[in-house]
């Protein structure tokens, strides 16, 4: 009996503690006066449906994000062929209430690609991996808006 009640006044405890995740109380949007995109196209246009920012005229907040990419041969054959390649992708976003910048982050991601015999394989291989890294940096941009709007409520 004394475990039991011991077990109950536990759970109650720890339950009642008042903890809450902040990227589960971060569930209201924030809305922006203007959303600009700039850079690489294609990326621009993954990370735009993957963030869903949304433009209200009464906001007070602006924010520009800016995507480049970048591949590079990384290691070549004695044949000189191309053995495997660098995947860089780049975005900056840039926060701005009043047209006065007031946050800025970049963010960063990488992958070596192995090289084969086939084009089409190999263009395939570079594709995925790029929706793969820019599906990572959407993540990481949407999780610090998050958090951007938390600290400034």
């Amino acid at each position: 009996m004394i475990k039991k009640t011991a077990l109950f006044l536990l759970c109650l405890v720890l339950s009642s503690c008042g903890y809450q995740s902040l990227v589960k109380e971060s569930g209201q949007e924030i809305f922006f006066k203007e959303i600009s995109y700039s850079g690489d196209n294609n990326l621009n246009f993954i990370i735009k449906s993957k963030i869903n920012l949304r433009e209200r005229l009464s906001s007070n907040y602006e924010i520009s994000i800016t995507t480049s990419s970048n591949i590079a041969a990384l290691s070549k054959k004695s044949s000189g062929e191309v053995e495997s390649k660098d995947i860089y992708l780049n975005s900056t976003i840039e926060i701005f209430k009043a047209k006065k910048s007031i946050y800025t982050k970049g963010f960063t991601a990488k992958k070596v690609v192995k090289i084969g015999d086939s084009l089409s394989d190999n263009l395939d291989t570079i594709e995925s991996a790029k929706n793969n890294l820019v599906s990572e940096i959407a993540n990481k941009i949407k999780l610090d808006i998050q958090f951007f709007s938390i600290r400034n409520k």
